[in-house]
């Protein structure tokens, strides 16, 4: 059977058959994951602001080992989608855009993987130092929490922009504005999480160099050589 570009608006915009597919299962499997614990979500995401109460924990859903997993590569396939939308032509007939969106998942999965791997291997070394007093397994729940809700409302946004026919230019704004938003609210957690003591303000400064700031730099720099998206 030949695959029939679907009509995403009126005259102007079309995504083949395959992309359509699987940003709709995409979405699916994230609501059936994240709607039963959707009340923990908003906890958790509301905590990360609590600038007057802060609390000395962070929150999280409680999810299994595997629900984890999938909620993480599923973040991933949604970050993997919006920039396949904003940078790729999606009338072109076949599964060319999913390819696309296929390694480029399977690339933020792994630059997301290292970078938990890091935070596991320094806040074992911090927990046993009692320089930080949140579990490291705790801390790694949290961060993918954070990462899934962003994956989820820019996977919203993309669709609305492919239904309504938004400028394109607004979702890369929406993706950057998530980005800003989780961002600052864990650098909030960890100032007021890991690192509650006064005494640790300069490894703080450190931690959030070499875990915030220096990921960021070198997510732009690659994203404007690479994609060109900037």
């Amino acid at each position: 059977m030949i695959s029939v570009p679907i009509m995403i608006s009126t005259d102007s915009f079309q995504v083949n058959d395959w992309f359509l597919s699987a940003m709709i299962v995409t979405l699916l499997f994230m609501l059936i994951i994240m709607g039963p614990h959707r009340s923990a979500y908003i906890a958790s995401f509301s905590s990360m602001f609590k600038f007057n109460n802060p609390d000395g924990d962070v929150s999280y859903p409680l999810l299994s080992s595997m629900g984890y997993v999938f909620v993480f590569i599923l973040s991933c396939i949604s970050v993997g989608i919006a920039v396949a939308v904003y940078s790729q032509d999606l009338m072109e007939e076949g599964s060319s855009p999913v390819f696309f969106l296929m390694w480029y998942s399977f690339a933020v999965v792994a630059c997301f993987v290292i970078k938990l791997l890091l935070y596991t291997t320094v806040n074992k070394i911090l927990y046993n130092k009692q320089i930080i007093t949140v579990k490291p397994g705790r801390w790694n729940c949290f961060f993918v929490v954070t990462f899934s809700e962003a994956g989820l409302f820019i996977l919203c946004f993309t669709i609305l922009v492919l239904f309504l026919d938004l400028p394109l230019i607004l979702l890369l704004v929406f993706a950057y504005l998530m980005r800003i938003l989780v961002i600052s609210g864990r650098i909030f957690k960890i100032k007021t999480a890991l690192f509650k003591n006064k005494r640790s303000n300069l490894g703080f400064i450190v931690y959030l160099c070499a875990f915030e700031i220096a990921p960021i730099i070198v997510e732009f720099v690659l994203t404007s050589r690479l994609f060109g998206l900037i």
